[in-house]
């Protein structure tokens, strides 16, 4: 049990594997003048997580770090200077922390210079309790629950972009979504049927396929035993697509670059398998193909985002759900990579869902 100034967490004590992932007692945060202290209800695992277990490089940070970037909660107290939220409001995590320049005033929050995350840069979210700035914590409605909105920050987020920003997904495309057993991957599915694309998605599992033709996948492509590319020639009339959902990296980039049609669009979000493939530089300007970067989304696409959910546009798929105490099996389960969707955290039962 955690005491009056303590609680519960799993944090980081070095970075050689899931054997530096601990459970134990961290102090409370302390609260700022412009921050809110949010009692976390559920939290989300993503494939950062991992990374900061087995790396870390290339995040400022100190040890002991508290994991998690995704969560969701109700606040328990407010800093002095906070007029926009109140205790007891029920709040979705924005995933970062940022200074005041030039990206933040134009609405791009996400490539600020001084932009810091929970989990990477500073004690996130899995963890009884997690200070926030007050701009950060976005109210949702009681019909959004917190298990749902929890892991709508990270995966749900960036899908969200690559499809409507970036990748500007319409009924007259057709979108090819890699790995779609990951959270990413699947939420983009879901958003790109939203809009009535037509989809090819590729596993090496006929089980995750089979979810994601659950979810309106028209071409289901396992590509242990199918070529990839010429499958899409295939549906496409030989055509190619219009945009390749890409977050896989080296293994599959040269077939994101061989599929995509003239002028199109290859929205990439991840790099899982590598981050240093052959760029094929030629192919991209003859085919005048655009190559898009995204991380995660911006205040406006937050709120658009956590909207939709409300209106139960789409529900997050779940693979399963963990206890707090539980999250180094939650890792495991994802490092062995045999989920489909997101794997949830419940930190706080009692907040209800």
């Amino acid at each position: 049990m955690s005491g009056p100034e303590t609680m519960r967490g799993v944090y980081l004590d070095g970075h050689e594997g899931l054997s530096s992932v601990v459970v134990g007692d961290r102090p409370k945060p302390p609260l700022g003048a412009r921050d809110v202290l949010i009692r976390v209800a559920a939290a989300g695992i993503n494939r950062v997580d991992l990374y900061m277990a087995y790396d870390g490089s290339g995040f400022r940070h100190e040890l002991p770090l508290i994991m998690g970037v995704d969560g969701a909660g109700v606040i328990e107290a407010v800093g002095h200077g906070v007029t926009t939220r109140k205790p007891g409001e029920r709040v979705v995590i924005y995933p970062a922390k940022f200074g005041e320049d030039e990206f933040s005033r134009r609405g791009d929050q996400m490539l600020s210079f001084q932009r810091s995350i929970p989990g990477e840069n500073f004690d996130g979210t899995f963890a009884e309790y997690i200070v926030m700035p007050a701009e950060c914590a976005f109210p949702i409605a009681d019909t959004l629950s917190f298990r749902d909105a929890a892991v709508l920050p990270t995966a749900y987020l960036t899908a969200w972009r690559m499809v409507t920003t970036a990748g500007r997904v319409t009924q007259k495309d057709w979108v090819l979504i890699h790995g779609i057993g990951g959270g990413a991957s699947l939420a983009a599915l879901q958003f790109c049927k939203m809009r009535n694309a037509r989809t090819i998605v590729t596993s090496s599992s006929d089980e995750k396929n089979a979810v994601a033709k659950g979810y309106g996948a028209d071409v289901l492509v396992n590509y242990r035993d199918q070529d990839v590319l010429e499958e899409v020639r295939r549906a496409t009339g030989k055509r190619g697509v219009d945009v390749v959902i890409e977050n896989v990296g080296e293994a599959t980039w040269e077939t994101s670059m061989r599929a995509a049609v003239g002028g199109g669009r290859i929205v990439v979000c991840g790099a899982t398998s590598g981050p240093n493939p052959k760029a094929d530089l030629q192919r991209l300007f003859i085919r005048q193909l655009q190559v898009i970067g995204v991380t995660i989304g911006n205040f406006d696409e937050f709120r658009t985002l956590i909207d939709a959910a409300e209106r139960k546009l789409f529900v997050p798929h779940f693979d399963s759900v963990y206890g707090l105490e539980e999250v180094p099996a939650a890792l495991r389960k994802l490092d062995a990579g045999d989920h489909v969707g997101k794997i949830g955290v419940t930190v706080d039962a009692s907040l209800g869902e």
